[in-house]
């Protein structure tokens, strides 16, 4: 399976969480609210496409090969990836509008923080143990 998509979609996340992670470290998050806002959900359609690419094609295809190893890292990342999927959906839930994000910003940043850690812990993960090992095979 070529992966050059995949890895495409790694580097344009990685972006994102790059511009975002520096608008919750401004000093005033209320200047780049409006930035902020498009970044989160342009986030969101990406992992959504990045995802449901995963869920479809990649996992199916692992696990139903003959790589034993490659199956056994497919079946734990696809379960993995459905919570995250569902702390990623509540956070966006959450918000993904201006409004939203000023009745609480304490708890936004907070919850930010949170779920783009656990997002780029999980891509780290995939470029470090499971897209090399694909490109063995």
């Amino acid at each position: 399976m070529n992966i050059d998509n995949l890895e495409r979609q790694h580097l344009e996340i990685n972006s994102l969480f790059s511009k975002i992670n520096k608008n919750l470290n401004s000093n005033n998050i209320t200047n780049d609210i409006d930035s902020l806002v498009w970044d989160i959900n342009t986030l969101a359609g990406k992992l959504n496409i990045h995802m449901k690419t995963e869920d479809k094609f990649l996992y199916p295809e692992l696990i139903n090969g003959a790589n034993e190893n490659l199956k056994k890292i497919a079946l734990e990342y696809s379960q993995e990836m459905g919570n995250i999927h569902k702390v990623f959906e509540e956070f966006k839930s959450n918000f993904n509008t201006k409004n939203k994000i000023l009745n609480d910003i304490d708890k936004f940043l907070i919850e930010s923080n949170k779920v783009l850690k656990l997002l780029k812990n999980r891509i780290d993960k995939e470029d470090r143990s499971l897209y090399p090992k694909m490109k063995l095979i």
